[in-house]
């Protein structure tokens, strides 16, 4: 969303960690203020009065940063005088290498955040309605317990590979697998619960659901990140917002190479994988495309990566028409000839 008509009187940059918030600030062109506040709800109040001292339009920008940006950024959006962007940690990133930036303190991190709210494009951010936001914390546990379920799977391979592992430590590693796997259970249920409890989520994850590669499991992991996006956003947006937009590459070469940016929701890449691979193997319409790509010479799991983009479009246009898949969503339009 642009920024509202009126000119900002100040601009800060917020670097965020777990206790506290470190503030760089200029008020009317003035010298910088480097501030800090506790990361709490007091220290957020302490930070709007900051921001919106003697009235006028504040641009604020903070980073990305886990589960800590966010009550900060919810205090600042509900602010009429206070606008905000968060932006991507890579962003941040790359835009203080840019500046020939060596050193990373908290400090410096929330003068390039100011320099970042000065001069490059503005983005407000929203904030998400409130199921998406518990939706998403729950998915993303979901997502953790997974990864949890992985590595004990992969001890318990380990252990039964030699015959001088103890009985005990097999049965243990064995014994956690089956409580993870109720606490996986449980967490899907409440995943599902939070969705059925929300017309609107319920209505995007029939949706989702609806196309090929796509079961509860991977719909409510995908929704869980999905729904925290505005809904005017484009198809090309929300790419982007995942990392699988792709960047050429050409460095002394005649051969330019296409790779993603991957400045983007992982999470989000993670839960598409799978369903891209399944759908490229099930579905007719994905799985001709596919074909074509790796029959063009493309690695599969180039190939695979496609598909993901492709799916995410089509995904993000069922959630915001609210309708179910068919095949000629995904085939590629074909191209309008050329006229004489």
């Amino acid at each position: 969303m642009a920024p509202t008509g009126r000119k900002p009187r100040v601009f800060a940059g917020i670097d965020v960690s777990a206790k506290e918030l470190v503030v760089a600030l200029v008020r009317n062109k003035a010298e910088v203020r480097r501030m800090t506040f506790e990361n709490s709800p007091a220290g957020h109040k302490h930070l709007v009065r900051a921001l919106t001292f003697k009235g006028g339009t504040s641009r604020v920008v903070l980073e990305a940063t886990g589960n800590f940006h966010l009550d900060p950024a919810l205090v600042l959006s509900a602010e009429p005088t206070v606008e905000l962007m968060v932006v991507n940690p890579l962003a941040a990133r790359r835009f203080a290498q840019a500046q020939m930036r060596r050193a990373k303190t908290d400090k410096v991190d929330a003068l390039v955040l100011l320099e970042f709210a000065q001069c490059m494009p503005w983005e407000r951010w929203m904030p998400p309605p409130e199921a998406a936001l518990e939706l998403r914390a729950v998915t993303r546990h979901l997502a953790n317990l997974t990864v949890q379920q992985t590595a004990l799977k992969n001890q318990l391979a380990a252990a039964r590979a030699t015959s001088i592992t103890p009985a005990y430590v097999i049965q243990d590693i064995q014994a956690q697998l089956e409580v993870m796997a109720q606490r996986i259970e449980a967490c899907q249920g409440e995943a599902l619960r939070v969705v059925r409890a929300s017309p609107d989520l319920t209505k995007d994850l029939e949706s989702l659901t609806s196309m090929p590669g796509i079961a509860d499991r991977a719909g409510v992991q995908i929704l869980g990140e999905l729904s925290v996006l505005a809904r005017d956003m484009s198809p090309d947006e929300v790419v982007a917002r995942s990392g699988l937009d792709p960047r050429p590459k050409q460095s002394g070469s005649s051969n330019p190479q296409r790779k993603i940016s991957k400045m983007g929701n992982s999470r989000l890449r993670g839960a598409l994988y799978m369903s891209a691979v399944t759908a490229a193997r099930c579905n007719p319409a994905v799985s001709a495309w596919y074909s074509i790509l790796t029959g063009k010479g493309k690695l599969p799991h180039v190939a695979h990566v496609a598909v993901m983009r492709r799916l995410l479009r089509v995904a993000w246009v069922l959630m915001i028409r609210r309708t179910t898949w068919v095949d000629d969503l995904f085939r590629p339009r074909e191209p309008v000839p050329k006229s004489a």
